[in-house]
């Protein structure tokens, strides 16, 4: 008898995807139709169709006794066309979808699909008729001397409803001889299209590589489209990947004529030992609609379940490693690697040796560009003053041929220069600490080093990457920058001494920036007034955000690296973070990105090209350079509500080159589009390789549009006052911009030309062309040239955008004139345009508290902007604290609001600010939005149990009680008032067997969170219900009692790894529990290196010194140079080349990945370590030994102990007056209330514990080192 072992591959296939589906396959099994499968023998086929319409099939497989199984036709699912086709002329070996190895013992089955390869065994249907069918296939895969290397069973099942089909293939392949499938560019799953010569088709894979550039590239998805016969769009088929499979990501094979699969062993052979099983996993996706690749990384992560906002981030470490392969490419060959939009051409401005290390660039009024060389920095954690040679330069282009021909050295020596803008005679320069202004008041081209300024202090440099940058005019006349999230700052005037302090070689960064009184901030776009001197944040959140401007509008728009690259920025606005906490703690819900589709990550320098040289199709497009991929993207802004949409336009530039690091761009004098090249073979910045590299890069169309007007290339400051205005009207706008900022400083320094000013007002008069009525507009702001009355009178003008802007700069010094409130009132009430609305919105932060009452009276009753984008959250943003002014009137505005976001924050905002009574007056009188005030109550009440039902509660309970709209909602907050009857309600569900999972877990929370009593005897029999094991096991950390300790350990040695770990994790909550887990670690019953490092720290704050003398040292671990030089001398080359990565990725996952993702698994509580620089191992022992070292504060350990002995260790992602959320490592957050904190500790020390290696064997301590510098996933 012959004991098979089935390799195992599986493969499922979906049709139907719209970029509004989010859920593809469980909306695909809502409502699916019914299908019937048929086998029809003679033809040696098998049929599916839809019941009720036997003629058409949907799907053909062909299953003949000599010839290898294969999938076509395949209709596509709106019956227009067949996707797929067998034998064209071009591949006649090809047949629709089909698996074929290449090299199976030298044997090819991928271009041999009959004759002596292939022989059936069965076919089989084995679910004829429902809204899920299935058949299988049974075939033997041939020798030479006709003896079988592997049987193959393909199990297929499909669901289709409406215009979308779900096929399923489970590929069961068991080796029955020693097989090794050869190194070759394919061969496994294919893919083949109806393709012909001329035919619209494209392939694009996660990284958004195109065509050919796509072959042979690791993707995790990757989506053919091809206008198919019969069609007026593309059909799509896209292929996933798995992280479970060998080699995950796939490299991908992409042939001349779109046929596509992955590529198993493109690198290496694949050995299979007799009777050796592996699996592979894969899923097609077909659908008619649109390609939109959010909608598919969204089906691919419920595929995969890597839901996230990191589920692709192993394509960080691809990008990374691509780099440091690549070969290096001098200016030139770069040029020459190149691919650009038909049209354009591009050439070197600037580089190496002119320029080195470039990371800041901007133009001065005479169309020069000025380069900030920072060779200080080293990587995101190292480098400030340590070169002492970074530089300022100037470059000119002094004969017009696009190419930089003359350099100045500016200033020499300035520590760490990050951004870069030119104004008002001098450079304003963000080098952390600081915001400097350097002047050059002869313009001599060297800075007045005696006179350089300290605007402002307080920026940090935690993160090299996330200091102050992107310096940029603002259409208002301020300056405009950006910081990223993991670099707190503290933003204030400096002191006497620090007024003069600046940074060169050697000097130490300050100590103590976060200590002193100033402005927080940590993530988000700031401004400062270069004449008023004033400092504001515009706006909180995002990631790393890397470049800003304005569009024809005046309207903000940023791009950030990370979470998703596209922004609409409005003043006052909170957006989302990629870590970390809002300062308000009332957010409640932040504003999302503009974009509807995804690109790899790493974007930087949006700029909209709003010149004359590219062709009109060009105008109002946002360009932005992407490191990971390479490039320079476009896209394109389409109104949407009071904001955008931000769809993809093109793939302008790819430099196919993988050490191009374009992250700057600027729109030049000439009406280029220049690109800052760092240029490095560690793109992600952890090292700098290329010390001596940069570039910049010029784009232009092969034959520019840009008229060349007299001055055009001339120094503007030479221009008189009237012209600098005349240049207001000009196709370029970067000469308008300039213009406007000389005619700021002229201003500020004197007065401006009566006729000039004139000239203003009638072009603002001039109706015909909108956009330069507004820059118009501004520069008669920024020349401080607008009288009150005119704004007042500008509020009632017929283009919205002039009206909105003559709000914002009315409310721009925080204290409009009292003339205005009655027309804002007016224009909340009734202004058609939902931009005004988002103005009114914003302008809520910066108007006196007796106005907003009535102008969020207005703006709530404007049903219209429920579902806007951001004038919801932007009313909300302005009218949270308004409760803590008045109660009762907040309330009103809750029972009037017609905007039912709105109407539930404030019921959820009165339950945060203990105004219970008031709300349950409230919905008493309530007619219309008495459900959506009851929802908000039950948000806010959530989690909280030190709430008291108020005097007026069980008046409207007996109200509620009365109508079905609402008993359900009466009884739920009856339960978390703790009522009774509600606690007698759960317990019955606990008890009996009626209620469903759903419901008993929910009662089991509900009485866990009030820690009744009467639950604690319940809990034993529910750790052995399987359903709510694990739920239960959390449960028991509620109670201090040693019984419900004991049945844990019991319980463990037979758990499952999680239940085991929600077990440790009971066990270390409380001093009892703790005690009793100590007793059988010392027993030796439960085995030491089982209990997690951070459980381990855990179990030091609740049994106390005891724990240590028998764990050893938790805090204080040996990281001295001997530490580290006994650690690699275990972690040689050669004893990592022998590592088991399989047991390695264990060990992770049982420290690390309780609070660390790699390769889409683990946890989210500490930063994502699959981009991170874990090449370098004494990066790893940094961080394994000295975790503390340099500690965001969102990564500090905070301890909490509660008044009943309960221990908390995590770190605080939410908090407000009453409750604060806790993200513990392995368990989902935990909110807690503040009334229930006997203490709480911030310490100054990482989550991450150090000590991570020393319960550890030499051998363990390899292998988990190996899988921590692994380039992909393992299995």
């Amino acid at each position: 008898m012959r004991i098979t072992y089935p390799l195992i591959l599986i493969v499922f296939i979906v049709f139907g995807c719209g970029q509004s589906n989010k859920n593809e396959e469980s909306k695909t099994l809502t409502g699916a139709d019914s299908l019937i499968v048929k086998l029809d023998e003679s033809n040696q086929q098998v049929q599916v169709f839809r019941k009720g319409d036997l003629k058409t099939p949907l799907l053909t497989q062909v299953a003949e006794t000599d010839f290898r199984p294969y999938i076509h036709p395949i209709v596509a699912p709106d019956g227009k066309g067949i996707l797929t086709e067998k034998s064209p002329n071009h591949h006649k070996h090809q047949t629709g979808i089909y698996w074929g190895f290449t090299r199976v013992n030298q044997r090819d089955f991928f271009h041999n699909p009959g004759g002596d390869y292939w022989k059936k065994v069965a076919v089989n249907v084995l679910e004829e008729e429902g809204e899920r069918i299935s058949w299988q296939t049974v075939y033997e895969m041939l020798d030479s001397l006709g003896n079988s290397l592997m049987t193959e069973t393909q199990t297929w099942t499909l669901k289709a409803q409406g215009q979308q089909y779900l096929l399923d293939l489970d590929w069961n392949g068991q080796a029955q001889q020693d097989l090794t499938i050869g190194k070759y560019d394919y061969g496994g799953l294919f893919v083949r299209m109806p393709w012909k010569e001329g035919i619209d088709a494209e392939i694009i894979n996660t990284a958004r590589q195109v065509n050919e550039m796509a072959e042979g590239k690791k993707s995790m998805w990757i989506n053919l489209g091809m206008q198919v016969e019969g069609r007026e769009n593309r059909a799509n088929i896209a292929l996933f990947d798995h992280p479970d499979n060998k080699g995950y990501p796939q490299k991908w094979r992409v042939d001349n004529q779109f046929g596509l699969g992955p590529a198993y062993t493109r690198d290496e052979d694949w050995k299979i030992d007799s009777g050796d099983n592996e699996q592979i996993k894969h899923r097609l996706f077909f659908y008619t609609d649109e390609f939109n690749d959010v909608a598919i990384t969204e089906a691919w992560a419920e595929y995969t379940d890597r839901k996230g906002k990191y589920n692709t981030a192993s394509l960080w470490q691809l990008a990374r490693d691509e780099g440091r392969k690549a070969k290096f490419l001098n200016p030139q060959e770069a040029i020459a690697a190149m691919t650009i939009k038909p049209g354009f051409k591009v050439n070197v401005f600037a580089s190496e040796p002119m320029i080195t290390q470039p990371m800041a660039f901007c133009w001065d009024d005479k169309g020069r560009l000025w380069i900030a060389e920072n060779k200080d920095y080293e990587s995101r954690q190292d480098g400030f003053s340590n070169s002492g040679n970074s530089r300022i330069l100037i470059l000119e282009d002094s004969d017009g041929d696009g190419q930089a021909d003359t350099k100045k050295v500016f200033m020499e020596g300035l520590a760490f220069p990050a951004a870069l803008a030119v104004g008002f005679d001098g450079v304003y320069v963000g080098a952390p600490p600081n915001l400097l202004f350097i002047p050059d008041k002869d313009q001599d081209d060297k800075a007045d080093v005696e006179d350089i300024e300290v605007l402002l202090t307080g920026w940090g440099i935690r993160d090299r990457h996330e200091t102050l940058n992107s310096l940029h005019w603002g259409p208002d006349g301020w300056l405009y920058g950006l910081q990223g999230f993991a670099t707190p700052s503290k933003i204030r005037n400096p002191t006497e001494e620090e007024k003069t302090k600046l940074y060169y070689h050697k000097d130490p960064f300050p100590e103590g920036l976060l200590e002193a009184d100033g402005v927080d901030i940590n993530g988000g776009v700031w401004r400062y007034h270069p004449t008023q001197h004033n400092f504001e944040v515009v706006a909180h959140g995002f990631s790393n955000p890397w470049g800003i401007d304005y569009d024809a509008k005046g309207q903000l728009i940023m791009s950030a690296c990370v979470i998703p690259h596209l922004w609409h920025v409005i003043p006052g606005g909170i957006y989302h973070r990629q870590g970390g906490q809002h300062f308000n703690p009332y957010v409640y819900e932040d504003i999302k990105t503009i974009t509807d589709h995804s690109h790899r990550s790493a974007h930087g320098g949006a700029r909209i090209y709003q010149s004359d040289a590219f062709p009109e199709e060009e105008r109002g497009k946002v360009f932005m350079a992407n490191i990971h991929e390479h490039a320079v993207l476009t896209d394109k802004l389409v109104p949407n509500g009071s904001g955008f949409i931000g769809k993809h336009a093109d793939n302008f530039l790819m430099a196919n080159n993988a050490q191009w690091v374009g992250f700057s761009m600027e729109v030049g004098p000439d009406g280029g589009v220049y690109v800052l090249d760092w240029h490095d073979a560690d793109i992600c910045g952890q090292e700098v390789l290329n010390g001596e590299t940069g570039r910049v890069f010029r784009i232009m169309p092969e034959k520019s549009l840009a008229e060349n007007w007299k001055g055009r290339y001339s120094d503007l400051n030479l221009l008189s006052d009237l012209e600098l205005v005349e240049l207001q009207s000009s196709k370029s706008d970067w000469h308008a911009r300039r213009a406007r900022g000389i005619l700021q400083k002229r201003a500020y320094k004197g007065e401006i030309e009566e006729k000039a000013i004139k000239a203003l007002k009638v072009l603002f008069a001039n109706k015909k062309n909108p956009d330069l009525r507004l820059r118009a507009l501004w520069t008669l702001h920024q020349t401080r040239n607008w009288q009150t009355s005119e704004l007042i009178q500008n509020l009632r003008d017929a283009d919205p955008y002039v009206r909105s802007w003559s709000i914002q700069l009315l409310c721009e010094t925080k204290t409009p004139p009292e003339e205005a409130r009655s027309l804002f009132l007016e224009m909340a009430k009734n202004d058609p345009s939902p931009t005004v609305r988002l103005y009114l919105a914003s302008a809520l932060q910066r108007i006196p508290e007796n106005w907003k009452w009535d102008l969020v009276t207005d703006l709530l009753s404007r049903n219209e902007d429920s579902n806007d984008h951001n004038v919801p959250k932007l009313i909300w943003f302005g009218i949270s604290d308004l409760i803590e002014k008045d109660p009762e009137r907040f309330m009103a505005l809750a029972n009037q609001s017609q905007i039912p976001l709105l109407t539930g924050y404030m019921a959820r905002r009165a339950v945060d600010g203990e105004e219970l009574k008031h709300l349950v007056s409230t919905i008493q009188m309530a007619t219309s939005n008495k459900v959506l005030l009851l929802e908000g109550m039950i948000n806010g009440m959530e989690g909280r149990t030190d709430l008291i039902a108020p005097d007026n509660w069980k008046k409207l309970e007996s109200q509620l009680k009365g109508n079905n709209s609402t008993v359900k909602l009466a009884e739920d907050i009856s339960a978390l008032f703790g009522d009774a009857e509600a606690t007698q309600k759960a317990l019955a569900n606990l008890k009996g067997n009626s209620a469903s999972r759903e419901d008993k877990i929910k009662s089991l929370q509900l009485l866990t969170a009030r820690q009744k009593n009467e639950l604690v005897p319940l809990l034993p029999d529910l750790f052995k219900d399987k359903e709510m094991r694990t739920t239960a096991i959390r449960s028991a950390a509620a109670f201090n009692n040693e019984h419900l300790g004991r049945e844990l350990i019991k319980l463990y040695p037979n758990s499952s790894a999680e239940d085991k770990i929600a077990i440790l994790q009971t066990l270390s909550s409380r001093p009892r529990y703790g005690n009793l887990l100590l007793d059988e670690i010392k027993a030796e019953n439960i085995v030491k290196k089982e209990i997690p490092v951070t459980l381990a720290r855990q179990l030091h704050r609740v049994i106390g010194s005891g724990f240590v003398e028998f764990w050893g040292p938790i805090e204080h671990v040996p990281n001295d140079a001997a530490a580290y030089d006994s650690y690699r001398s275990i972690l040689t080359t050669k004893a990592l080349e022998k590592a088991d990565l399989k047991a390695g990725k264990r060990l992770f996952m049982q420290s690390c990945g309780t609070c660390h993702k790699m390769f889409g698994e683990g946890a989210e509580i500490g930063p994502d370590l699959t981009g991170s620089n874990r090449a370098n191992t004494d990066y790893i022992l940094l961080n394994v030994l000295e975790p503390s070292a340099e500690i965001q504060d969102a990564y500090k350990l905070v301890v909490i102990t509660t008044m009943d002995g309960r221990t908390y260790t995590g770190n605080v992602v939410a908090e407000n007056g009453k409750q604060l959320t806790l993200k513990i490592a392995g368990q989902e957050p935990v909110k807690i209330n503040k009334s229930s904190i006997q203490n709480k500790e911030i310490t100054n020390v990482s989550l991450m514990p150090p000590g991570l290696f020393e319960s550890l064997s030499e051998k363990e301590i390899v292998n988990l080192m190996a899988y921590l510098k692994s380039s992909k996933k393992i299995d």
